[in-house]
């Protein structure tokens, strides 16, 4: 939805950006990150990269939280390889793609080890 708005908006400054760990989110839990990089095209600009959960996994139940019903989201932006992000196909869907925008790494999931987290993403 959101690159229909930007396409719509027909502005050549106002461009989408995806973010890796938000993955499982933008699709329900399906996680098919070739088809959301593919259909936002040239107007992807910016990438966001970092690991995450599938929060749909495990019959819905990855995230177990007391008392049971309570309203709670769980964000996290693990360093890749820890988590269920399909890297083999964001990589190579932007190889394929020919991205040549901006990439930022953001890992918020270690403060007690930053300089590990900041070796491990580059």
């Amino acid at each position: 939805e959101s690159v229909d708005i930007i396409r719509g908006l027909d502005r050549e400054w106002i461009n989408y950006l995806y973010a890796a760990p938000h993955t499982f989110f933008y699709d329900d839990g399906v996680g098919d990150i070739a088809s959301m990089l593919k259909y936002a095209g040239s107007k992807l600009s910016h990438l966001i990269i970092a690991d995450t959960y599938n929060h749909k996994a495990s019959s819905g139940l990855r995230y177990i939280v007391n008392p049971p019903g309570v309203v709670a989201t769980v964000h996290q932006h693990l360093d890749i390889g820890q988590g269920e992000v399909n890297w083999e196909a964001f990589f190579g869907t932007l190889r394929e793609i020919k991205f040549d925008g901006i990439a930022t790494v953001s890992v918020f999931a270690w403060e007690d080890r930053p300089d590990e987290s900041n070796r491990m993403m580059l």
